[in-house]
């Protein structure tokens, strides 16, 4: 008789954590302004710190979900996958901390606009928020270009996440950076990354292709 590993338990609840996980960070994505200026921080106080918290919620959910991916699906993804679950899991933990910066944001436009400026220049938070950039999008290519190839997820799938990680950081920094019209590119890459993440935990629960690898033949 067929005995399924606690491992396929882990797989399913992980899959759920990425569905919820993925649509939070689109939600989250449609939440935030398209700006952070002391001026615009201060008019949309309210979405900012709602879709900061918003965002928390969602990387602690696909950090809990991405183990489980990559537990079910270690041999289908390859050497790469092991790479780049460790850069994704890396590069979305250190937004999960930078996130916070969303609840401090308000106090410092109102009561120290100058400083607000300073911090973001400062050069060790510029360094860190590079290297979560960095790593999330790169570990998310890597991860999603994984997956397409694999044959036990949807390849669109991964397609989406390999191109939504990218484009969702992109848009969002030529946004701040520049005009806020661009928004539009940080909005396309966190539907696509999140839709993408979503469709990955759905195959983990719906899929009996997924449960076969961690099922154990018992007498």
């Amino acid at each position: 008789m067929e005995q399924r590993s606690p491992l396929t338990g882990l797989v399913r609840v992980g899959g759920m954590a990425l569905i919820v996980g993925g649509l939070l960070d689109v939600v989250a994505t449609l939440l935030h302004p398209p700006q952070e200026t002391p001026v615009t921080i201060l008019e949309t106080e309210a979405r900012l710190v709602a879709s900061h918290a918003v965002w928390i919620l969602a990387y602690l959910l696909i950090l809990l979900g991405l183990p489980a991916l990559y537990a079910g699906a270690r041999h289908q993804l390859g050497r790469l996958g092991a790479i780049s679950f460790l850069t994704a899991f890396t590069g979305t933990a250190l937004l999960a901390i930078s996130s916070q910066f969303g609840f401090i944001a308000p106090v410092l436009a109102a009561e120290a606009p100058a400083t607000l400026d300073a911090i973001t220049l400062y050069s060790p938070v510029v360094v860190f928020n590079g290297l979560a950039a960095i790593s999330f999008m790169a570990g998310y290519v890597m991860l999603g270009t994984s997956i397409a190839k694999s044959r036990i997820f949807d390849r669109r799938s991964g397609i989406l996440i390999a191109v939504g990680a990218p484009l969702h950081l992109v848009g969002f920094g030529v946004a701040q950076l520049g005009s806020p019209s661009l928004w539009f590119i940080a909005v396309l890459g966190g539907v696509a990354f999140g839709t993408g993440l979503a469709w990955c935990g759905a195959r983990m629960r719906s899929a009996e292709t997924f449960a076969a690898p961690l099922s154990v033949a018992t007498e």
